[in-house]
């Protein structure tokens, strides 16, 4: 038989291992291949940087619940494509539907994370919603999440590219094998059977992607019509809004018309009962007068 040891494998078993066996886990590997004789893969397998809370916590729903990213995965592809094409009316609808979905993913993976016994507090959690959003605006992040050997939680700034040097464990793509050889016999035939279980693995996966696709553009004519409805529904509220304000601007112009005329009676009015007062004292001085001027007395 024949034992491989490369780095790959050795980066497939730590980031699977929950946060606090990882240290173990790497000295040994480390130490089982320096004893092979390799080195070079002791010192890259000792130099394995341990995740973060939050980069674990993705790295366990990767490798845990893959299927369960897949819808998510079609609609960061939906939304990249809306970005493309600067389709303003899918852009819209889909971006009222990236907050929620990421939240219920975000919840998803803490969920998992807990369930395993490592749970994940609310800056972690900010981390896996941010890395969400990353994946979502660029296809490179979204292939360094699928690795499930994140290190550190990814983000976007809302424009270009995200930033992922030094986000995963390896960057190569085909890290170098190192052999100790063994007994070779039946690995031709492993071999192809397990090429031809890969390649079944992946038309199910794309038949489901393909499903999942054309479950999500129904979902999304369903809030272009929605959308088109609100619009409209906008629309008409606008129109019966601008009617009332004038409506509400005609009656303030008539208030006003009736308060100067209010102002002016009332001004004519004290006019009035000044030249009564002053009639009145003339007319109570002119009988007073009289009665002086009275004969018999």
């Amino acid at each position: 038989m024949i034992v491989i040891l490369h780095l790959r494998a050795a980066v497939q078993q730590l980031y699977a291992v929950p946060p606090g066996d990882f240290t173990a886990l790497r000295g040994r590997l480390a130490n089982e291949a320096r004893a092979a004789g390799d080195q070079d893969l002791a010192k890259q397998v000792a130099a394995l940087r341990k995740p973060t809370v939050a980069a674990w916590a993705l790295n366990h729903f990767v490798r845990t619940h893959l299927d369960e990213l897949a819808e998510f995965r079609s609609f960061a592809e939906l939304l990249r494509e809306a970005q493309r094409t600067l389709d303003a009316d899918q852009l819209r609808a889909l971006g009222r539907e990236r907050a929620r979905r990421v939240d219920a993913l975000g919840l998803q993976i803490a969920a998992a994370a807990r369930d395993a016994g490592n749970p994940v507090g609310a800056a972690p959690l900010v981390e896996v919603h941010d890395t969400l959003v990353a994946l979502i605006a660029d296809e490179e992040a979204e292939k360094k999440v699928l690795t499930g050997a994140l290190v550190k939680a990814l983000s976007y700034s809302g424009f270009g590219s995200v930033d992922i040097e030094d986000a995963v464990a390896i960057d190569d793509d085909e890290p170098a094998l190192t052999v100790v050889q063994g007994s070779g016999e039946g690995d031709g035939r492993s071999d192809a059977n397990a090429s031809s279980v890969a390649d079944d693995l992946e038309e199910r996966r794309r038949a489901k992607r393909e499903a999942q696709r054309n479950r999500l553009a129904g979902a999304l004519k369903a809030a272009r019509d929605a959308a088109r409805e609100a619009d409209r529904n906008v629309a008409v509220l606008t129109a019966r809004q601008e009617e009332v304000t004038e409506g509400i601007a005609d009656l303030e112009r008539r208030l006003a018309t009736a308060r100067d005329r209010l102002a002016k009676v009332t001004a004519e009015l004290e006019d009035a009962l000044g030249a009564r007062d002053r009639r009145q004292a003339a007319q109570e001085q002119a009988e007073e007068a009289l009665s002086d001027h009275d004969p018999r007395r």
